[in-house]
């Protein structure tokens, strides 16, 4: 693959220099979501709650960012990304010093609900329609690429973070993520992430011509392929991709108890921190080669294949005492992992087009982050009464090949758009 050849355009150039620019956000935003699990065990022993109450506030962000996803995606889909990504990227890094400063419950509640809304504002939506709309061919590389960016900094501020608790507490460890959000992430999406059609704006070195315009101008005209936000509740993939939605959201209850567990079963807190970064490391690879496996095959096919793959991965935690087993866990739930995150997007594009993907990624996202909100905590009060994780282990494996199946449920966008407009073909032009 020739990124700097002669060849390369200077919008195709522009496409790559967004994504590098969507990559380090990521890995400083997400990758600051991310290390989530170091900080469990320290703020329980600070406050003496339950397992079950912090997974409350550390939940409760997937609770308001879910509601807060359609209006995101509709946003998105009306107004430059780049303005959402900008505001959201500040609040953010505002919030992480805020929260260093937190000396209650209400304090964590409250801050973990605008993460929600503002980490979904500067990332996800907004980075996935950007890319979508400067990639075709490669869309799944260049979104595998810019989306690797949050597991890898999740492996490295994960590290980060631990070194910071170990010298200053978990206050510390709050304040060294947030910084580099505010100093560093903010500018940069200030100065080089731009809006396809911007960018196409400002590529013209000289006076266009006439016949420049009107090439310019056709684009414009024509009706990105896609169903309408009131035609995809007739659609089968719209329910199907919900219901894997709702599945993979349920299936990510151990992430905030992943440290509190190994620390369990007799591994020490510097090893679980290890092995959280050596498993974003995967993930970053499965983030990385997920979308290309989804360009050469078909999103839906590859990602059936990943849940398979992440359900193997559930069952090597089932048995995480053994070191082997432990290490199924890293390679394939960690690979799985990255995967997802790249596949379903394109899985939406796939079957339900682009048309509304704002809107799409927005409202079946609100079966992702509805899943994800009440599974941490179902999971630590399960812990507080059994004393055990096995029992949601045993569930998160059959919800993955339950998502698997729903997967295999998806048509095409053509098949969609025949059966639910009555046409044979998908229709480009309104």
């Amino acid at each position: 693959m020739d990124f700097a050849g002669s060849r390369m355009t200077k919008r195709e150039r522009q496409g790559w220099i967004v994504v590098g620019a969507i990559f380090v956000t990521m890995f400083f935003i997400w990758g600051a979501i991310n290390t989530g699990a170091v900080f469990f065990v320290p703020i329980i022993k600070t406050f003496g709650w339950t397992r079950a109450k912090l997974s409350v506030a550390l939940s409760i962000g997937w609770i308001t960012g879910g509601a807060a996803g359609p209006l995101i995606g509709w946003l998105a889909d009306r107004v430059d990304p780049k303005r959402m990504m900008v505001t959201g990227a500040i609040i953010t890094g505002l919030l992480w010093l805020t929260l260093s400063r937190a000396t209650g419950f209400t304090e964590f509640l409250v801050v973990n609900g605008l993460f929600g809304i503002c980490v979904g504002a500067s990332t996800s939506i907004p980075c996935s329609i950007l890319i979508a709309s400067w990639f075709q061919e490669r869309r799944g590389l260049a979104m595998g690429i810019a989306f690797s960016g949050g597991t890898l900094g999740g492996a490295a501020m994960t590290m980060v973070a631990n070194y910071a608790i170990a010298r200053g507490g978990w206050r510390f460890g709050y304040l060294t993520l947030g910084a580099p959000i505010l100093l560093f992430v903010a500018p940069l999406i200030v100065f080089f992430v731009r809006s396809n059609r911007s960018a196409s704006t400002a590529s013209t070195e000289s006076a266009p011509t006439e016949s420049e315009k009107s090439a310019r101008e056709a684009p414009a005209k024509i009706e990105l392929p896609g169903l309408e936000l009131s035609q995809m509740t007739r659609a089968r993939s719209f329910w199907m991709i919900s219901l894997a939605q709702l599945m993979a959201g349920l299936s990510t209850g151990m992430g905030q108890h992943f440290v509190a567990y190994l620390t369990g079963i007799g591994y020490t807190a510097t090893f679980a921190a290890t092995v959280i970064s050596l498993f974003f490391v995967v993930t970053t690879a499965g983030t990385l080669l997920g979308g290309p496996m989804a360009d050469r095959f078909s999103s839906r096919g590859a990602m059936v294949a990943t849940f398979v793959l992440s359900s193997l991965g559930m069952i090597g935690l089932w048995e995480a005492s053994h070191p082997i087993a432990l290490a199924i866990n890293v390679l394939a739930g960690g690979f799985a992992a990255g995967a997802l995150a790249v596949q379903m997007p394109l899985v939406m594009i796939e079957s339900l087009g682009i048309k509304r993907f704002g809107s799409v990624m927005g409202i079946t996202g609100i079966f992702l982050t509805l899943g994800a909100a009440v599974s941490p905590i179902i999971t630590g009060r399960i812990f507080d009464v059994t004393g055990s994780y096995r029992v949601v282990i045993f569930s998160f494996i059959v919800m993955l090949i339950i998502a698997a199946v729903a997967i295999v449920g998806c048509r095409p966008l053509n098949r969609e758009q025949a059966l639910v407009a009555g046409e044979t073909a998908p229709s480009l032009v309104a």
